[in-house]
C-alpha cells in the first residue's frame, strides 16, 4: 500500500513525510464508486461547500446547500461548479475503506518505532476544478493521500504566529470551524507540494494548511488518527481554552505532562462527559460558518 518510508522513523512528528501509496488504482475511488457509495449511504457527506476560487478569502466559503443532494446530481455539481464535498468516516460506513486506513496506519506504526494509533478514521474529499480550501488547522492527526487531479498544497509551522495559539482553542473547544488567522507574510515559511495521484503526506500535529485544485475534478483521501501524545495535546488545548474563553482565565502551560497537564485533562474529560462544556460554548459562540463540521478529538 505505502512505500517510500525508510526516513519516516526519523520525520514522524516533527518534518512533513511525503509517501506513495495505491489508493488511485482502486476502482474504489472511482467517480462511479463513490456515487454508489453515496447512493447507498446519504448521510456520508458531511459537508458540501463553495468558495470564492479566485483568492484566499475563507469568509467565502458557504454551504453550498447540496449535501442531501442524489449523488449523480452532487457529483454533476461538483464537476461543473466550485464544490468542495467531504465523504466523512466512510470506513464506518463500509468496511472495505475502513480495511484501507487500518494498512495504511499499520504500515506507519510499522516504520516508527513505539508508535502506537487508534480512532482512525478515513474521509473522502470529491472537488471541482480550482477549488479551494482555506488556511486551516485540523485536530487529529492528519494525512491526506491524493488519488486522482493536481491538487497543491501548503503547509506551516504549528506554533505561533503561524497557529495562533487562541484562535486554535476555539477550534478544539468548537467555538467556531476550522480557520485560523491567515497572513500573506506566512507564505515566506510555507512548504509547496504539487500532489499528483499517488501522492501522499503525512504532516506534524496541528499544521495548518491551504489548498488550491488544478483544472481537474480532485479526489483525495484523508487520513485521521490519534495516539496517546495526540489525546493529551487536545485535552491541554481543550481545558486552556475553557479555561481562557468561558472563565476568563489565561493559561499559559501547555505541558503534556505534570500535574498540572492532570489536572487540565480531568477537567476537559468532565466538561466533555457531563455536557457543560459544549453548553458553555453555546452560550458565549458565535454562530459558526454554514456547513461546516464540528471537530474535537472524539476524542478524535
Amino acid at each position: 500500500m505505502l512505500t517510500d518510508l525508510k526516513n519516516i522513523s526519523q520525520q514522524w512528528a516533527k518534518e512533513i513525510s511525503p509517501v506513495r501509496h495505491g489508493l488511485n488504482e482502486s476502482e474504489l475511488f472511482s467517480l462511479e464508486a463513490l456515487a454508489d457509495l453515496i447512493r447507498e449511504n446519504p448521510d456520508c457527506v458531511s459537508e458540501a461547500a463553495t468558495m470564492n476560487n479566485s483568492q484566499e478569502d475563507a469568509s467565502s466559503w458557504r454551504d453550498a446547500g447540496i449535501a442531501n443532494a442524489p449523488s449523480e446530481e452532487l457529483i454533476n455539481a461538483i464537476k461543473n461548479g466550485s464544490i468542495w464535498a467531504n465523504l466523512g468516516r466512510i470506513g464506518e460506513r463500509d468496511s472495505r475503506y475502513q480495511a484501507i486506513v487500518d494498512q495504511v496506519m499499520d504500515q506507519i506504526e510499522d516504520a516508527v518505532p513505539g508508535l502506537e494509533t487508534f480512532n482512525r478514521h478515513i474521509g473522502i474529499l470529491i472537488s471541482s476544478p480550482n477549488a479551494r480550501v482555506f488556511y486551516h488547522a485540523d485536530v487529529p492527526g492528519q494525512a491526506l493521500m491524493h488519488i486522482s487531479g493536481e491538487k497543491r498544497i501548503w503547509l506551516y509551522p504549528g506554533h505561533e504566529p503561524y497557529l495562533s495559539q487562541r484562535d486554535f482553542e476555539k477550534v478544539v473547544t468548537n467555538s467556531t470551524a476550522e480557520e485560523i488567522s491567515y497572513d500573506p507574510s506566512f507564505e515566506n515559511v510555507a512548504t509547496l507540494y504539487d500532489l499528483k495521484p499517488g501522492d501522499g503526506l503525512f504532516w506534524p500535529l496541528n499544521w495548518p494548511h491551504r489548498v488550491v485544485n488544478g483544472n481537474t475534478v480532485n479526489i483525495s483521501a484523508t487520513i485521521e488518527y490519534s495516539t496517546k501524545a495526540t489525546r493529551r495535546h487536545f485535552n491541554v488545548n481543550y481545558a486552556n481554552g475553557m479555561l481562557s474563553h468561558a472563565f476568563g482565565f489565561k493559561p499559559r502551560s501547555q505541558a503534556i505532562e505534570g500535574a498540572g497537564f492532570w489536572a487540565k485533562a480531568i477537567m476537559s474529560y468532565a466538561l466533555r462527559q457531563t455536557g457543560l462544556g459544549p453548553r458553555l460554548v453555546e452560550a458565549m459562540a458565535k454562530p459558526k460558518t454554514p456547513g461546516h463540521r464540528d471537530v474535537s478529538e472524539n476524542p478524535t
